[in-house]
């Protein structure tokens, strides 16, 4: 009882000679619980940390045990540190890796998954052509129940619902399909020269002024309807396009990083790979054009008459668990996204570069208005003939290219019998562009523009398979026809015309968005533009 009661009067505070020392006694006394939690936080943390080391440790053995080359992985992230921390364009941190290495293919870790990287260009061929069968799905993750609209992409779906698509959709982009759309295509670059009469003089951000003109263009295309974005400064659609691919959003750049190196996060947080709102959006939008179209029987060659036969015909995709319209209205989603972004950062890049070099820019207006006065306003078959066209829109896409990268998974253990070296199944190959089209070995002075790589004479000389903006074999983009045509025609309206020069506010040189999946400038790219006459 005398303990008891002791200890009541020591917690009470009677066991002190004054409340102050019995207040200090409770700080020291809280002070020490708070400095232990502390500890054992931090134990955790390290123990949490060794393991985490460990585990990367072990999973990054895999080239090491396989006696390829390799780059030395940081932490978790592998090669991609900077590039996740958005401090390193992806573009860059491809190059930098392919000019590290003089090996045919090197080995290197996204996060934790090897990938092998083939700097060979007899290798590419192989892997995209000769043995295609063997590579013939990009190693994306997809999630039918997360994102419907993404799984039955021709980008992302795989294997014969791939085939399927790709054989349904490319009758959509021949070139008879790309001249009975000219006349839409031309409209859209006349309202072009127009908005650029109205600003001349003016110092212009090129990049929205071409996705606003892409915008159009596209949306005709894939949804048939006319949108105006170059009139309408507000335009609903146009607001749309921008949040569907948006990189300044955190919770988008991790979506796609995901769907591209982290497939595990897509499943467990059913991340989506284009922003939701936008294509529900787009998918309303869709559905009541299709049922218009379908009412009012009004033929216009586009890619939605294309989307409807499909619909209409009569085979079927054994293993779609998906209605034909959702898969219609995924391609149209799909083509309108890609085709907009890159058609718009391709425009900017070229005048951009034509700001840069007037030398070039003078030549090609000079060609241009040649054969407009003896053709007539420019069309598809006349721009096919302006030789120069084609080697300055050729030269920015080697500079340029959109895709920074190719990616393919192994279907099955792969011998690369020059070395003995097996590929196993399941592991990605990584086709670095941005490492071919820099090699001064096949272009020399790789970082200068100059359109004279691709003369008639000079091209023959490029070593087939290091030249790949649009990528090759059967995988290769879809759209390709379809993008230089607008590209070509973009071009041909805004510099016959126009002068493109370089301002105060325009950034020389470029600095690459690292939160892009595209190549683009980060600040914008600003030209003065003046009407010439």
């Amino acid at each position: 009882m005398r303990d008891g009661k002791q200890v009541f009067l020591i917690h009470s505070g009677f066991g002190f000679q004054s409340s102050e020392k019995y207040v200090q006694y409770r700080q020291q006394l809280i002070g020490d619980h708070v400095f232990y939690i502390y500890k054992m936080i931090l134990l955790c943390i390290s123990a949490l940390l060794v393991i985490l080391y460990l585990l990367c440790n072990r999973q990054f053995s895999y080239w090491k045990l396989k006696k390829v080359p390799f780059d030395k992985p940081f932490l978790f992230f592998g090669s991609f540190f900077y590039v996740t921390f958005r401090k390193e364009h992806v573009f860059d941190r491809i190059r930098i890796i392919y000019n590290k290495f003089s090996t045919p293919y090197v080995g290197i870790y996204i996060f934790h998954q090897p990938v092998l990287v083939v700097r060979s260009p007899e290798l590419v061929k192989r892997i995209l052509v000769k043995d295609f069968d063997k590579f013939v799905n990009r190693n994306v993750a997809r999630n039918l129940s997360a994102d419907p609209l993404a799984f039955y992409t021709v980008f992302i779906s795989k294997d014969e619902i791939w085939r399927c698509l790709r054989s349904k959709f490319s009758s959509a982009f021949t070139p008879l399909k790309m001249k009975m759309m000219s006349s839409s295509i031309k409209e859209c670059a006349e309202n072009l020269s127009c908005y650029l009469s109205s600003h001349s003089g003016e110092t212009l951000e090129i990049k929205s002024v071409m996705k606003k003109f892409s915008t159009d263009i596209t949306s005709s295309y894939a949804f048939g309807i006319e949108t105006l974005c170059l009139h309408h400064e507000d335009s609903e659609i146009f607001k749309m396009a921008a949040r569907l691919v948006d990189t300044t959003s955190f919770i988008r750049s991790v979506s796609i990083l995901s769907y591209f190196f982290l497939p595990r996060l897509v499943d467990i947080f059913k991340l989506t790979f284009l922003d939701k709102p936008a294509t529900d959006y787009f998918c309303s939008l869709f559905k009541e054009t299709l049922k218009l179209r379908e009412k009012s029987k009004i033929i216009r060659n586009d890619f939605l008459d294309i989307l409807i036969n499909f619909s209409n015909s009569e085979v079927t995709m054994d293993s779609c668990d998906c209605d034909n319209e959702t898969i219609m209205a995924s391609q149209a989603i799909t083509f309108f996204t890609a085709g907009s972004d890159t058609i718009a950062i391709t425009l900017s890049l070229t005048f951009y570069e034509l700001a840069l070099n007037k030398v070039v820019q003078d030549r090609l207006r000079t060609e241009l208005r040649e054969a407009v006065h003896k053709k007539g306003p420019p069309t598809w078959d006349m721009l096919e003939n302006v030789k120069y066209l084609d080697m300055v829109v050729s030269e920015i896409l080697r500079k340029y290219p959109l895709a920074p990268m190719l990616n393919r998974r192994a279907e099955a253990d792969y011998l690369f019998q020059e070395t003995g070296f097996t590929l196993d199944k399941g592991v990605s190959i990584l086709v670095p562009v941005s490492g071919l089209h820099y090699d001064p070995d096949f272009y020399p002075d790789p970082y200068k523009y100059d359109p004279e790589r691709f003369s008639e004479e000079n091209r023959s000389k490029i070593k087939p398979y290091t030249y790949l903006p649009f990528g090759v074999g059967p995988r290769n983009c879809i759209g390709k026809k379809f993008a230089l045509s607008v590209i070509k025609m973009g071009i041909a309206y805004a510099i016959k015309d126009f002068e493109f020069g370089v301002s105060d506010k325009t950034s020389i040189p470029l600095r690459f968005d690292p939160a892009s999946i595209f190549v683009q400038e980060k600040q914008g790219i600003y030209l003065k533009i003046s009407k010439i006459a």
